[in-house]
């Protein structure tokens, strides 16, 4: 069983953008799991605790979740991104590609992985 940290862009002005992001990030942790390997998905479980934060920015939520990532981090033995437009700018997919790779942890984009979870 692989044990993945899926990593997705979450923030966005759009509202509409950052829920199609929550859902597109459902489908594909849903896929991990259907193929028997234990996935945490972090925007998974942080989009509906973000809509109880009020009056707090992006940058702040960030802030708060950062913790828990790297808890979580330390715990799985790869990284898969999945590439929806907007992630080569997401700052929390660069810590967490960072950190994967410092440690000799795979790396992948979901784009070139997804075959294997069918």
């Amino acid at each position: 069983m692989r044990k993945i940290f899926l990593a997705c862009p979450y923030s966005h002005p759009e509202p509409a953008v950052v829920s199609q992001r929550f859902e597109q990030c459902n489908q594909v942790a849903a896929q991990i799991l259907e193929a028997g390997h234990a996935v945490f998905s972090q925007v998974s479980m942080s989009h509906p605790i973000n809509l109880c934060f009020n009056g707090k920015d992006s940058a702040s939520i960030g802030k708060l979740w950062a913790p828990v990532d790297a808890l979580y981090m330390a715990m799985m033995d790869e990284l898969i991104v999945l590439d929806l437009p907007g992630w080569k700018d997401s700052g929390g997919i660069k810590r967490e590609i960072e950190v994967f790779e410092s440690s000799g942890r795979r790396v992948s984009l979901w784009s070139e992985v997804s075959k294997e979870f069918l």
